[in-house]
């Protein structure tokens, strides 16, 4: 008799409003192991079970329970927060933790989408710089050809935020790591939206950046456009572009060769010159790979 009493409840369950955690498991669409596990902390006590064996019975009850707790669980509601949820069985304490963890998900989609963003910018750049190195590595391409040569180009209006600072005895070769975290972070806090690399531009005399004068200096990252006064037009004017691939402490001698081309092209330098870091030194770790497009506006003498 007491070994046929689970066949019997088994039995009489099936035909009442009770069931076996395997049917609890199928029609709920969770696994005994999580059934289990909800058991262990009391999240989901079945109902009928007999001591020291494996079976144990759910009501229908416990079943609307059950469903409930994974509608919460897919909503990322924590388990003791639900617990306390389906103990007090009060429709706005619901109300309230489905409400917040709205606000919680909605906080994470925004964090989602600027990080895919940044992402997206970073390929880009990473590509970009990628393809330049590879032209200049391919023994095939004709001399002169990118990213060698220099070229005469409209650059595009885009919008940035700026950051703009006067530094003494400042010095090219240094690359103010400060600076160029801050920009990024400054651009996070004020809720822009990133969209292209950080230009520096030397507010200074020509070339004053190589000889650690005091240099007014202006870090700005490409943003979406907004309405703040952080953000500023860049772009529209006509300049003198060339890519310097290496170590950025030597990219005067990328200057020089620039300069020498304005000098005999009878080009005059109009503007402050900027340098768009496609591939910078904060990006990755080996010099040679550091890709940077110098700007200098220029108009005809």
């Amino acid at each position: 008799l007491h070994d046929a009493l689970p066949i019997f409840l088994e039995g009489r369950m099936n035909r009442t409003d009770y069931y076996s955690i395997g049917e609890v498991a199928s029609t709920c669409n969770i696994s005994i192991r999580t059934l289990r596990y909800y058991d262990e902390i009391s999240l989901v006590v079945p109902e009928i079970r007999k001591e020291g064996s494996k079976y144990r019975y759910y009501s229908k009850d416990q079943m609307v329970n059950i469903l409930i707790i994974r509608k919460l669980r897919c909503l990322g509601i924590g388990l003791k927060e639900i617990k306390e949820i389906v103990s007090t069985n009060n429709l706005d304490v619901m109300k309230g933790s489905v409400t917040e963890r709205l606000d919680d998900i909605h906080k994470e989609i925004v964090e989602l989408e600027r990080s895919q963003r940044e992402g997206e910018v970073l390929l880009r750049r990473l590509e970009e710089g990628s393809e330049i190195i590879s032209m200049r590595d391919d023994p095939r391409l004709a001399s002169g050809s990118l990213p060698d040569e220099i070229k005469i180009e409209k650059v595009p209006k885009i919008h940035i935020y700026y950051s703009r600072k006067v530094m003494k005895a400042y010095h090219n070769e240094e690359v103010s790591l400060d600076r160029w975290a801050g920009i990024g972070d400054e651009v996070r806090e004020h809720g822009l939206k990133s969209s292209g690399p950080i230009i520096v531009t030397y507010h200074t005399d020509l070339l004053d950046q190589f000889l650690s004068k005091t240099c007014d200096i202006e870090f700005g990252m490409q943003v979406e456009e907004c309405d703040s006064d952080k953000v500023r037009d860049f772009g529209g004017f006509m300049a003198v572009t060339i890519f310097h691939i290496g170590p950025y402490n030597d990219i005067i001698k990328t200057y020089v060769k620039a300069l020498q081309w304005i000098n005999q092209n009878n080009y005059k330098v109009s503007g402050p010159v900027s340098e768009e870091f496609i591939i910078s030194p904060v990006d990755v770790k080996d010099e040679n790979e550091h890709v940077t497009k110098i700007l200098i506006p220029v108009n005809k003498e």
